[in-house]
């Protein structure tokens, strides 16, 4: 076998000095991250590569630093040299650098040269190859990756370096230690992971120099922004003088180089451009070449770009940074980053040069992120963020020029209600036509906002009581005209409440609440003006504070279900259970259902909330029937939820869900609910019944008109108000006449087979008047106070409840 391969010295030392194809940034298993330099290849082609698929394994376990190795899916049938480098441990997910020298083309499977000559061949090139990728830990001055390769470089053994004093800093030619100290401060104040370029003579161990090249950058920083670790390549360099030249002019270019490169002169005129620029932009050598950039540049942005060129050049070692637009040759505009860098002082370069990457994806993005982050996508309007920006502005100017500013907080009257019934197609374009509609009342500087589903606000700089008052008026005159939304006509209103700077206060967050409380006063009335008042406040925010937190703990299903069982009033025997919703706020600690259940039937959460209740009941069912516990639980329905036309389907969908059958279930409503339509509530109340469940009427005895329909009522129970029950222990007048009433009720229930509940039952003695009456069950603190689900449960295998006797 052949020690070396059959060809000229000459040649291997041409294949040596080829540079980089490519570097590599890649993770475990991928290319994240590629720069190319090939024509040949392109980084798309490289990037998102899984590097199984092409680098030989002994790569891969660690067990070598280098291969030949061909490219999947590039359209070349160049090899390569593939050096591998494992990066230091950090935060980062990068985690090896694989650096690729392409190795020409010399043809010797074609030659049939024996297979012992070509393999002999590719061992030459991968250990004597000399460019390599290191890894430098600054406080040892040592390699701890491509130290072995440093002193094969130099003729050292690894101990040889590793005793050095001055680590591998030591073999440097004494007269270009400040080349590299410069090339190190550079490196210090670059914070972006530059790489910086720096040539310098090593001494081989014979004491001959050689020439290098490394390209460096800093991979890791302690906490004082100090080097810990810098990672970069060595690549051995034949400095001929005569060749000088040509290679700082050729090296300047690629070392500033991003993607493209353009250089223009004193004058102006352009004196080169890269292969590149031609690929990006379409422009060629001909179309600009002794010429100025000024077609080349997008023309809004023309004059400052021509500043900033003539800048540059006029000072010498100028540096600027720049994003601007140019036009594509075909037409279309390029968004692109580029650098300028004065080199006309430089005998060998004489210009100014130009190096740029395409930006375009990136600005679109910026420019979505923009919108995202400040308007709505709906209706275009600025949104809460940009309300607020534009809320501050206004404010500010307003003390400048002591000046009056009002806030507007219109709230749309019955959307929910539209959404619901005509779907959320029509409840978007509605709200779409309502921000037209309302910016076409309002004067060029104020601002028009969406800040919540059916929710908008309006500053108005320069402004005083009586012009708010008139934009009001004329906004509140636009909604009394139907608006054509997705095909479908749609009638509604809107509540606008409004603050007045510095009448009300000169605090941005207290406008809004401001204005936001006295809408809530002005949708008492529907499709009205209000201005804030000091009495709106206290009430009102508290009010407003419970429903946007109740809102909040809806979506978050934050609210609880405490259950009490009704009995047998003879017995004791469980019948079912009444579920009861309560609230504890992180805040304000238990809310009582008195105060939210009331705010969520004046807004539309009631429908939200009872939709949480039914789930959560729904779940507790299946749990206990998992128990061995079949047990029935109540749940109480308001007046908006016998309006809502989905409530039978969203209760059918439940127990389809859960897989519960429909006598698991009780519907309780009030008697007041059950009048205000009956109509309605009959036809829903029979839709409940053929799902099988039960239907109680609550609080029964309070309406005088309920006898003339109660026949209509598919109701199985009816619950003697508490009220009743609460005074069979009074004085013997007043409880005669209760008893009387109570008496009446159950029979009414009786010839209408209905099952009577005495509600709120707390003694005994209240426990046998209803007992002697023939009332059928009882519910109340002298049987069980409400109870979480676990507390209860333990009850519910008991089945029965032992009250006192006499």
């Amino acid at each position: 076998m052949l020690n070396k391969p059959p060809l000229p010295e000459a040649t291997i030392q041409g294949i040596f000095e080829n540079d980089y194809a490519a570097v590599l940034l890649c993770n475990d298993k991928f290319v994240i991250k590629a720069i190319s330099i090939d024509k040949n290849i392109t980084e798309n082609s490289l990037q998102g590569i899984e590097l199984q698929d092409w680098l030989p394994s002994e790569l891969l376990n660690g067990q070598q630093n280098r291969a030949i190795v061909s490219l999947p899916d590039v359209h070349t049938e160049q090899e390569f040299i593939a050096s591998i480098t494992r990066l230091p441990k950090s935060s980062t997910h990068l985690h090896t650098l694989i650096a690729l020298q392409p190795i020409p083309e010399l043809g010797l499977e074609r030659k049939n040269y024996p297979q012992h000559i070509v393999e002999d061949y590719k061992r030459t090139i991968l250990d004597q190859a000399p460019i390599f990728i290191y890894v430098l830990d600054y406080e040892t001055k040592l390699f701890t990756e491509g130290l072995d390769n440093y002193a094969n470089l130099l003729g050292y053994s690894i101990q040889e370096i590793e005793d050095m004093e001055h680590g591998v800093y030591t073999v440097i030619h004494p007269d270009d230690i400040p080349l590299v100290e410069k090339q190190e401060q550079q490196l210090l104040n670059s914070y972006d992971r530059a790489v910086v370029p720096v040539e310098f003579r090593i001494r081989h161990k014979d004491g001959n120099y050689i020439w290098i090249q490394v390209h460096s950058t800093i991979y890791a920083r302690d906490d004082n922004d100090e080097p810990l670790v810098e990672v970069g390549s060595v690549h051995k360099i034949d400095k001929d003088p005569n060749s000088r030249k040509a290679e700082k002019y050729f090296r300047t270019l690629v070392e500033n180089s991003y993607d493209c490169i353009l250089m223009y002169d004193k004058n102006m005129l352009v004196t080169y451009i890269s292969p590149s620029v031609t690929r990006v932009t379409g422009y060629t050598e001909q179309d600009l070449l002794g010429k100025t950039l000024q077609g080349f540049i997008y023309e809004e942005d023309r004059e400052d770009a021509a500043a900033n060129l003539a800048y540059v050049a006029e000072n010498p070692g100028a540096l600027s940074v720049v994003e601007r637009r140019i036009n594509h040759k075909d037409g279309h505009v390029l968004w692109i980053e580029s650098r300028l860098v004065n080199h006309l002082n430089d005998p060998d370069i004489k210009g100014v040069i130009i190096n740029f990457h395409v930006i375009t994806e990136r600005k679109q993005s910026e420019l979505k992120i923009h919108n995202l982050a400040n308007f709505d996508p709906l209706t275009q309007l600025p949104n809460r963020y940009l309300f607020r920006k534009r809320l501050l502005k206004g404010l500010a100017d307003s003390v400048k020029n002591e000046s009056k500013l009002a806030l507007m907080y219109i709230d749309l009257d019955r959307f929910k209600e539209i959404n619901d019934t005509l779907g959320h197609s029509v409840g978007d374009a509605l709200l779409q036509d309502v921000a037209k509609t309302i910016q076409k009342c309002l004067r060029a500087s104020d601002t028009l906002a969406r800040v919540g589903g059916d929710e908008f606000t309006i500053v108005l700089p320069e402004t005083s009581e009586k012009e708010a008052g008139h934009i009001a008026s004329r906004i509140l005159e636009q909604f009394r005209t139907p608006f054509q939304a997705d095909g479908n006509t749609v009638q509604t209103g809107a509540s606008i409440g409004i603050s007045i700077f510095p009448n009300h206060s000169k605090k941005a967050e207290d406008l809004f609440r401001f204005a936001d409380i006295a809408m809530y006063s002005a949708k008492k009335e529907r499709n009205q003006y209000q201005f804030y008042q000091l009495k709106h406040s206290e009430k009102e925010s508290r009010r407003r504070t419970i429903e946007k937190k109740l809102k909040v703990a809806i979506a978050n299903g934050d609210l609880r279900l405490y259950y009490q069982p009704r009995v047998d009033i003879q017995t004791g025997v469980i019948k079912s259970v009444e579920a009861l919703c309560r609230w504890y706020d992180p805040d304000s600690g238990d809310i009582s259902p008195g105060v939210f259940i009331p705010i969520a039937e004046e807004t539309a959460l009631v429908n939200e909330l009872s939709k949480l209740v039914t789930d959560i009941a729904c779940k507790q069912v299946v749990t206990w029937r998992n128990m061995g516990l079949d047990t029935t639980v109540a749940l109480n329905l308001s007046i908006k939820d016998l309006k809502n036309f989905n409530i039978v389907r969203q209760f059918s969908d439940t127990m389809a869900m859960y897989d519960i059958p429909g006598e698991s279930l009780e519907i309780e409503i009030t008697e007041s609910a059950a009048m205000t339509d009956v109509v309605n509530t009959v036809k829903v109340l029979n839709q409940f019944k053929e799902l099988g469940i039960k239907l109680s009427i609550d609080d029964f005895g309070k309406g005088y008109s309920s006898l003339a329909y109660l026949s209509q009522l598919p109701v199985d129970n009816l619950k003697i108000d508490m009220y009743f029950v609460s005074q069979l222990g009074s004085q013997k007048k007043d409880r005669l006449i209760n008893v009387n009433i109570i008496r009446s009720i159950i029979s009414l229930a009786q010839s209408l087979d209905l099952h009577t509940v005495g509600e709120g039952i707390e003694t005994v003695q209240q426990m046998s008047i209803l007992k002697s009456l023939g009332c059928d069950m009882g519910q109340g603190m002298l049987y069980c106070r409400p109870l979480s689900a676990t507390a209860i449960t333990d009850i519910l295998r008991q089945g029965i409840i032992s009250f006192p006797s006499h």
